[in-house]
């Protein structure tokens, strides 16, 4: 499998860390103890995250707007017009539909009226738990080409705690809420081809006992779980997570993987992550000698889920950091918990 081309569309608005703060504090009146040294608490653990600003939609933006955008971006340098696309497959957390999938919908507004659809949902791990099944499939035979899209809009009003989340109540609440104000919005397309069949390899590790440090629970939550003081802290929908541990277990199985990665760390030309700490992924890098060639997008996407690594290669691409023939790695850790390993010559 090969990757043809990888795009990436982003909203109007950036929003900096002291915009983050000024919504928390909006919002945080009721605040148990000093409100003020709990703002210099976020904006103090926002910069030594790395993250400079994220984009956020302005007032009219619209999801499928930028998915189109991704989506031409992705196609004018092969040629395929929509209609001769033959898998779409929609991945990640953002989207309108629970029914049908959100493939489906797109595929109608885009005019790709002959791809097969189907969604894939893992919270952060969704594209590239995508790359693999699209592998597997042109391995099977029978399609000559997939694109792999998403629109990571989570910041609209009433979703996944958006603006409960910037309420804060006290420095408890705080330790599930922090993820949360790294969260950006985008729109990716990666066009895939089955050429090269053994070009792309990838190793998965999974931690299903680490599932209730990072969720978005729906409603009747606690009839498809075994409940804990984790599952919903924060109450039913809303995006609670427990940053310092989903990183302190990351740098945990990262090296596990990279070990079974055998000389290719050593040997890869760029590295892309999932969109999170950037001192924490630099820290797994320096472990492993190869800090100096991942390539960030933290610092001006902020965590954009599913599109992390989609986003940052179409960055690099841009900035001419990512080349054909370079050799690529790529590492995420994701809610579940989940971790993986993919490599392959771009």
């Amino acid at each position: 499998m090969i990757f043809q081309s990888v795009a990436a569309s982003f909203p109007g608005r950036r929003a900096s860390n002291d915009d983050v703060v000024d919504l928390v504090r909006h919002h945080s009146t009721g605040f148990e103890g000093d409100l003020e040294k709990m703002l210099r608490v976020v904006k103090t653990l926002l910069d030594r995250s790395g993250i400079v600003h994220r984009h956020w939609r302005e007032p009219g933006e619209r999801p499928i707007d930028h998915l189109a955008t991704a989506v031409q971006e992705a196609l004018e340098p092969s040629g395929l017009r929509p209609k001769e696309v033959d898998l779409l497959v929609y991945v990640g957390i953002g989207g309108g539909f629970r029914e049908p999938g959100n493939s489906y919908m797109v595929a109608q507004a885009l005019g790709l009226h002959r791809a097969q659809c189907f969604d894939i949902i893992d919270a952060c791990m969704s594209w590239t738990r995508a790359l693999s099944v699209v592998d597997s499939l042109f391995k099977a035979g029978g399609y000559r080409n997939a694109l792999v899209v998403n629109a990571e809009f989570n910041m609209t009003e009433g979703t996944a705690g958006c603006p409960e989340n910037y309420r804060v109540r006290n420095l408890d609440e705080l330790g599930y809420l922090m993820p949360s104000y790294t969260i950006g919005e985008a729109a990716t397309a990666t066009l895939l081809l089955p050429d090269q069949p053994d070009n792309f390899q990838i190793t998965f590790r999974t931690r299903p006992d680490l599932a209730d440090l990072c969720m978005i629970p729906t409603a009747g939550y606690e009839g498809y779980c075994q409940l804990t003081e984790a599952v919903a802290a924060l109450g039913e929908g809303r995006f609670n997570a427990r940053g310092t541990e989903l990183h302190d277990h990351m740098a945990k199985e990262m090296p596990l993987l990279i070990q079974s990665a055998g000389d290719y760390p050593a040997r890869a030309d760029v590295v892309f992550t999932h969109a999170s700490s950037t001192p924490a992924w630099d820290n797994v890098g320096r472990q492993h000698g190869f800090a100096e060639k991942i390539f960030h997008a933290y610092p001006q996407t902020g965590n954009v889920v599913s599109a992390s690594i989609p986003a940052a290669m179409a960055l690099a691409r841009k900035a001419g950091k990512l080349s054909r023939g370079d050799k690529v790695m790529c590492l995420m850790g994701s809610a579940g918990m989940s971790f993986a390993l993919s490599r392959f010559v771009f």
